[in-house]
């Protein structure tokens, strides 16, 4: 155990520095508002007394990071052990939502910058019955109110958020279930049980003949439905056994972790079901670790045929329910308890086996530590022997950052190491360099290879695309919209060439094929000027691809941007998929006489740029890239004109120039 107990903490201290929130811990303190009420619902726990179930306020306490200024935090609702019976009548150390364990967890993790909420539920059961058949029959209506008030925990909280203007700060898009112990039963249940019918009063195991013949163990009249949002109530003597709680909320939730406990029914596993996070030691004498029976610890008796966590993980991960996990298998500050877990896991994402050494195989939860007054120390003792505070926050340790970085994955919070972060030229000084498909002869088209858009998050300016592009983003004041844009580079040779984007012989998939280009110059991503843009190569045509020609200058450096259009405007989105590169040399002659030749330099221009010619100038005009006219000079009569480029905005040019010989034509740069 020693050298176990040295590895634990070798792993903490390997892995104490983390740099981001949700994957480490950030803040030093934490606030804990106590006694919060987040239902009322009827407890068995004192019927031998009443003769009837009582209301019972459902209670819970509330951690969040001091200090934090943000209003839209992920949610933790945390489940402590007890074996669905009151401390300490349970016979075990545990059973409280302010246990040591449950205490540090919620601690940590609120430092981590969640909000996590201890739930109390109700309890109640008779582990001691003289049959099997009524062990079973008290335990899963015990485990079925379990399910009740966690999903109206999470009704709870949505409805804060809708109508007490949200004053824990949630996020109710991004909530776990974490079950300690027992709480591990209500966390894999309250994760797959979806319809009564299927997953309680069909299966073989919760049907009994108390009567003589068959009845379901839970009924949903009687014991109300698998949310907790109707009434119950008990035909033989009126007694009302559920009541409805926060009516017209979701109860789902995002990711499941358990430690310990196990699955009612492995039916209850669907493809789809949420990822799930287990902690288990697969000694554990109590709660199976892979199909097997329930003991009731303390009395030892049978209760009833369940799934641990290795058979879960097992189906999980063959439904691809784990796969958000893979990602973080290759997660760098927390490698160590990834391997720690992947020496025994058969490489099933998200479980952690716990592994006791030989002679403790009985230590189903080393993650517990308690007081040495604690009335049953003696029994807690019996199974787990060294329990210290020291050894239980080993553990946690392990527990806490094995299940960091899958969390951040499951409940896609930002920084988790399994974000997509979309192509690698999703950014101009990331572009692709594609100077092969500039390689080509004359009227030779050379195919790219596949590009995508999908998951690129580069948003920058892009100058002179408005009036081209077609999308606006009104919200930002702009009269085109730049979202999920990919660049590419090449360096001119002097060629005429026509670039378009395409479907790759078939092969590409764009939604309705439907792109924007922009071409510029410049010697880097912060000197751009826009040589040519184009939304579509011909809309009337249905041909939303784009493309442009454009006359490149040897040796200088071009950029493409390829941008998928958004259809906000017209209640959609902005488009993405894969597409190919199409480069085309081409020829392109210009109307002009050869008597007539002209000189334009310094070529890119800044401030001035002049204009030579072999014959005295009758007429000069400026076109800019969309063919607009914005300058005509008449009766020059010299073969030499200075222009001022300051009254221009950056970009590309075409100049004509008229003299008595004809007409010449070039373009030039303004940067």
């Amino acid at each position: 155990m020693k050298h176990l107990f040295t590895l634990l903490l070798a792993m903490t201290l390997s892995c104490a520095v983390f740099s981001q929130r949700y994957l480490e811990e950030i803040f030093d303190e934490v606030e804990v508002t106590t006694g919060v009420q987040y239902g009322m619902n009827a407890t068995v726990i004192a019927y031998g007394i009443f003769g009837e179930a009582i209301p019972e306020d459902l209670i819970m306490d509330v951690y969040e990071p001091s200090g934090d200024t943000e209003t839209s935090r992920p949610l933790i609702l945390y489940f402590h052990t007890g074996n669905f019976l009151p401390h300490p009548q349970n016979g075990g150390p545990g059973g409280l939502r302010t246990d040591s364990t449950a205490v540090e967890l919620c601690s940590r993790l609120a430092r981590m910058g969640y909000v996590v909420a201890s739930c109390d539920y109700r309890l109640g059961w008779n582990p001691i019955a003289s049959t099997q058949d009524e062990r079973v029959y008290t335990l899963i209506n015990a485990a079925y109110r379990g399910v009740q008030d966690c999903r109206t925990a999470v009704r709870y909280f949505r409805k804060t958020v809708a109508e007490e203007s949200n004053p824990f700060g949630i996020d109710e898009s991004r909530i776990a279930v974490w079950g300690q112990g027992t709480g591990g039963y209500i966390a894999f249940a309250a994760s797959t049980i979806n319809d009564y019918i299927e997953d309680i009063a069909t299966i073989d195991k919760f049907i009994w003949e108390p009567q003589g013949f068959p009845i379901p163990m839970v009924i949903e009249s009687v014991n109300g439905d698998i949310y907790g949002t109707s009434y119950g109530i008990n035909p033989l003597d009126s007694d009302t056994l559920c009541y409805p709680n926060h009516i017209g909320y979701s109860s789902d939730f995002n990711v499941a972790v358990n430690m310990g406990g196990a699955m009612g029914d492995i039916s209850w596993l669907e493809d789809g079901s949420v990822p799930m996070i287990s902690f288990h030691a697969p000694s554990d004498p109590f709660a199976p670790y892979q199909d097997g029976i329930v003991i009731v610890p303390v009395v030892n008796l049978p209760v009833v045929e369940v799934s641990g966590s290795y058979s879960v993980q097992s189906a999980a991960n063959a439904f691809g329910n784990n796969s958000v996990f893979e990602m973080a298998e290759t997660y760098a500050p927390g490698q160590v308890y990834t391997d720690g877990a992947n020496l025994n896991n058969d490489g099933y994402f998200g479980l952690y086996p716990l592994v006791r050494p030989a002679g403790q195989e009985a230590d189903s939860a080393p993650w517990e530590w308690w007081a040495s007054d604690n009335p049953n120390n003696a029994n807690g003792l019996a199974t787990n022997p060294d329990m210290s505070p020291e050894k239980g926050r080993a553990f946690c340790d392990t527990i806490q950052w094995y299940a960091a970085p899958r969390l951040a994955c499951a409940l896609n919070l930002p920084g988790n190491p399994c974000e997509s972060v979309g192509p690698d030229n999703d950014m101009c000084i990331d572009a692709s360099d594609v100077n092969n498909l500039f390689d080509g002869g004359l009227n030779e088209t050379i195919l790219s290879s596949e590009f995508t858009n999908e998951g690129a998050t580069g948003t920058e300016d892009l100058d002179g695309v408005d009036g081209c592009w077609i999308d606006t983003d009104e919200a930002n004041g702009l009269d085109y919209q730049v979202d999920n844009t990919v660049w590419f580079t090449f360096e001119g040779t002097g060629e005429w060439y026509n670039i378009t984007t395409g479907d790759c012989n078939g092969s590409g998939s764009f939604e309705n094929s439907d792109t924007q280009m922009a071409v510029y110059q410049g010697d880097d991503c912060g000197n751009l000027a826009l040589v040519a843009c184009n939304d579509d190569i011909n809309f009337d045509d249905g041909n939303y691809w784009s493309g442009v020609d454009i006359e490149t200058a040897d040796g200088a450096t071009y950029y493409v941007v390829v941008d998928g259009f958004n259809y906000v405007d017209f209640g959609g989105d902005n488009t993405t998929g894969t597409f190919c590169l199409e480069v085309t040399q081409i020829f392109v002659g210009v109307t002009e006489m050869e008597e007539v030749r002209m000189h334009i330099y310094p070529n890119p221009a800044t401030s001035e740029f002049m204009i030579n010619t072999s014959e005295p100038i009758q007429q000069v005009r400026m076109f800019s890239i969309v063919g607009e006219m914005v300058w005509n000079q008449q009766s020059v009569n010299t073969n030499q004109l200075r222009i001022n480029a300051d009254n221009f905005a950056k970009g590309v040019y075409t100049i004509e120039v008229t003299t008595t010989s004809g007409t010449a034509i070039s373009k030039v740069v303004i940067e």
